[in-house]
């Protein structure tokens, strides 16, 4: 949702304050019912829809904007790079899906429901590069993991940062999405890793997943998640946590 909605706020498609109706909790997009978890009912701001994380407000917002012109919504998520591995030293890093217009992963359903998380796949490191862009204030650097490769303490190799984005937005959407952040966690669905000693900037998620078995209804399964940065204001460390399957007790 936060790479989304930033898509939207940099081509200047959506605006935080607008009201979006979320409905009854539920809402039919192209044949297919989107749902809201706790109770993302009514109208709320934009701002207010992501910090609840309502599934509604961002499948409306991204459709209503991008669905006369899906193309220019991918373009802006791959001038980002979200199309393509990010190119670590580590070997086996897994390589984005991303649906496009045009090709056999694409559907009217596509747009909406790449709006909350859904329909697209990327690598938790991937998600946590983009991350660390927005706490970086929109550059976005490549992740290392060896800094010298040294041989009776003789350097032999030495790795420097490198860059892959000197600028993902302007510096006005990059605040705005870092205040959205910050109230996730402050007043949010993240609000229960909110600390009194130091400011967490992040967003949870929620993925059903094995939801194609017969007996999901009756032993439903997850994919949770929470990916941020702190201390908000000056960040130092981020991290991405993901849990397959968390039990609810």
């Amino acid at each position: 949702k936060p790479i989304v909605l930033m898509a939207a706020l940099a081509d200047k498609k959506v605006d935080t304050s607008m009201v979006v109706n979320t409905k009854r909790g539920s809402d039919v997009f192209y044949g297919r019912t989107i749902y809201d978890s706790g109770h993302n009912h009514g109208e709320m701001s934009l701002a207010r829809a992501f910090e609840k994380s309502s599934n509604i407000a961002m499948a409306r917002v991204i459709d209503d904007a991008y669905k006369e012109n899906p193309k220019q919504f991918i373009e802006r998520l791959k001038s980002w790079g979200l199309h393509e591995p990010i190119g670590i030293d580590i070997h086996g890093e897994g390589k984005p899906n991303l649906p496009e217009p045009g090709k056999d992963n694409w559907s009217r359903n596509a747009l909406p429901s790449m709006a909350y998380g859904y329909n697209l796949t990327l690598t938790p490191l991937q998600q946590l590069t983009f991350y660390n862009a927005i706490a970086n204030n929109g550059k976005m650097m490549r992740p290392y993991f060896v800094k010298e490769v040294r041989s009776r303490n003789k350097i032999i190799k030495s790795y420097k940062p490198e860059v892959i984005n000197n600028q993902i937005a302007s510096k006005e959407v990059i605040a705005q999405v870092q205040d959205l952040l910050l109230n996730v966690v402050k007043r949010g669905t993240g609000r229960t890793f909110d600390s009194p000693y130091y400011s967490i900037a992040g967003k949870t998620g929620t993925a059903q997943t094995e939801y194609w078995m017969k007996d999901w209804k009756a032993n439903p399964r997850y994919v949770s998640s929470f990916a941020g940065y702190f201390p908000a204001e000056n960040p130092k460390y981020s991290c991405i946590v993901v849990i397959h399957k968390p039990k609810a007790a």
